[in-house]
């Protein structure tokens, strides 16, 4: 999420606010606090509209059904098999 601080970035995006919530994650371990900080820094790039994708490729699978673990809506394109595992 701090691409959209960077300066240079092709976003061309400046917001000091939002520079300093990521700059605050920087410096915090604390797990509460990184979970508001970033909850923030994503109602500023929304509330901010910062980029806009046009187009995303649908996802669509088929698979054997025993096979369980895989998400049906994924978020991301690639199949996250970190809980994947054939059924009897």
């Amino acid at each position: 999420i701090d691409i959209y601080s960077r300066k240079d970035y092709y976003f061309n995006y400046d917001n000091p606010a939002f520079d300093k919530v990521i700059a605050d994650l920087g410096v915090t371990s604390d797990e509460a606090k990184r979970k508001e900080l970033l909850g923030q820094a994503q109602k500023i790039l929304a509330d901010d509209a910062v980029v806009g994708f046009l187009y995303e490729l649908p996802k669509v699978g088929v698979w054997d059904a025993k096979l369980q673990g895989l998400w049906e809506n994924a978020p991301i394109q690639a199949n996250d098999l970190t809980k994947v595992k054939w059924s009897e």
